[in-house]
């Protein structure tokens, strides 16, 4: 498995470095993109309908519950940087903490899936999806990243998405109180499959 995760960073790593332009479109992705989510989750809470307000919540629990089990994850499974193995070419500096699974990667995947399983918020889900996969893939291209550590990530975000998404009827009170509105059991009939 690890000879296949460094052979996958050194195929799409390699061309780091080649190309100022493409090189400054994917270091940008890479680390600009929560940035755009957190603008996302802003604009759905103030000024969207109460089912979006609802969604950008659960996101936002969705992020946390993510983030934490990264944590966890990397407490007790250490995984070195392409970096720090002296592997490809890196562009974006960064600490030679463990790379598995991805924080930045997890965080936005966690937005994306949260926003896919509401009815009202699934196109936009989808188009934060795709633009996740890029800026996860953009990680692996600025040579901060394996490969395994984005797909780890995007299995803990689908994994702490589905668990809030398993509780939003039992967190109705303090969702209804958050969204001055009727409790949210009501929201979840219109907006949820």
């Amino acid at each position: 498995m690890e000879k296949f995760n460094q052979a996958t960073f050194l195929f799409i790593n390699q061309y780091a470095g080649q190309n100022n332009l493409l090189d400054l479109l994917l270091i940008s992705a890479a680390e600009a993109m929560p940035y755009l989510f957190i603008g996302v989750l802003i604009y759905l809470y103030f000024n969207a309908n109460f089912e979006k307000k609802g969604a950008s919540i659960n996101a936002g629990l969705s992020v946390l519950l993510g983030m934490l089990i990264s944590y966890v994850i990397s407490i007790f499974y250490q995984h070195p940087r392409p970096f720090v193995e002296n592997l490809g070419t890196q562009l974006i500096e960064h600490a030679p903490d463990s790379s598995f699974p991805s924080d930045h990667t997890t965080f936005i995947f966690s937005i994306a899936v949260m926003l896919l399983f509401n009815k009202t918020t699934r196109a936009l889900g989808m188009v934060l999806f795709i633009l996740s996969l890029v800026s996860g893939l953009s990680r692996v291209f600025s040579g901060i990243h394996f490969p395994l550590d984005i797909a780890g990530a995007i299995l803990v975000a689908i994994f702490s998405s589905t668990i809030v998404f398993s509780f939003r009827k039992k967190n109705s009170q303090l969702l209804s109180l958050l969204l001055e509105k009727s409790p949210y059991g009501k929201l979840d009939k219109d907006t949820n499959s």
